[in-house]
């Protein structure tokens, strides 16, 4: 896995043979968790993500009825399940072995996110802050991914957004669907997504089940500082110059936000002991 955070890729796995990822233990696994983000309304490519259901349902009930209620759930916080939980950190241990030390020695936190959804259900485009191993666990599924580096595409102002808290900034341009590199997935199949490729799937015949791991580099924390740096920028109305532009500033903006971010953490320690 040379190419790690460099390009999208294609790999092997075998944790698709654990019934441990068939429906039934997901409703009961979804039970035991505090919550997770469901939505049972129609999306397409281009809608973001958006929270929201057609009927008052329960997030067991929607998993329990995924195969025809047109839903997509994503399941976080699995590492202290009991049952899920060494599953997970086993999976998160083998692809670190499978990477190296690229990323053993840039990885700041790794974790799991479940990702169940219904036939013919499409994830819209979007982007992650995370380097993403994807693992088909269940159904098949089509992957569309573009190239994170391309600014006619994924522009400054999206990734500004994005880093300001808009996880639906980045926006889904049609006439640049033929640019997109497209993967037929399958149980057994893994894909790596680079930090920020946008990407949006679409599912096949029958219920997808997949697993997402998800990596926090300390090597993407500056660009980070810099994209959000940009963002109070150019809400002041002025237009900041492209992370890379001039390191000198990228050096001041990332270092401003950082000290921000530590002044803000002090005076609220402060505060907390005061009270």
């Amino acid at each position: 896995m040379e190419n790690f955070n460099r390009s999208c890729f294609m790999f092997d796995h075998t944790l698709h043979r654990e019934s441990i990822f068939d429906i039934p233990n997901l409703v009961e696994l979804s039970k035991r968790l505090p919550g997770g983000y469901y939505s049972t309304s129609d999306a397409g490519v281009e809608d973001g993500w958006k929270t929201g259901s057609k009927e008052p349902t329960s997030l067991p009930e929607t998993i329990a009825t995924i195969a025809h209620s047109n839903s997509l759930v994503l399941l976080k916080g699995l590492a202290g399940d009991g049952e899920f939980g060494p599953v997970l950190r086993r999976v998160l241990d083998e692809v670190q072995d499978q990477v190296g030390e690229a990323l053993r020695a840039d990885v700041s936190e790794g974790r799991a996110t479940l990702v169940i959804s219904s036939p013919g259900r499409i994830t819209p485009y979007h982007i992650d802050a995370e380097a993403n191993f994807l693992l088909q666990l269940r159904g098949e599924k089509i992957v569309n991914i573009f190239d994170p580096s391309d600014r006619t595409l994924l522009t400054d102002p999206e990734l500004e957004a994005f880093y300001a808290g808009d996880v639906s900034a980045a926006t889904y341009k049609p006439e640049r669907q033929r640019d997109a590199a497209v993967f037929d997935f399958a149980p057994g199949k893994g894909l790596h997504l680079p930090i920020l490729a946008p990407h949006w799937t679409r599912n096949g015949d029958s219920v997808s089940v997949a697993i997402s791991i998800n990596c926090s580099l300390h090597s993407n924390r500056r660009l980070a500082n810099i994209y959000k740096f940009n963002n109070s920028m150019r809400k002041r109305g002025l237009v900041p110059s492209s992370p890379g532009t001039y390191r000198w500033r990228d050096e001041l903006k990332a270092a401003g936000v950082e000290g921000f971010g530590y002044a803000r953490r002090l005076l609220r320690r402060n505060a907390t002991r005061h009270t």
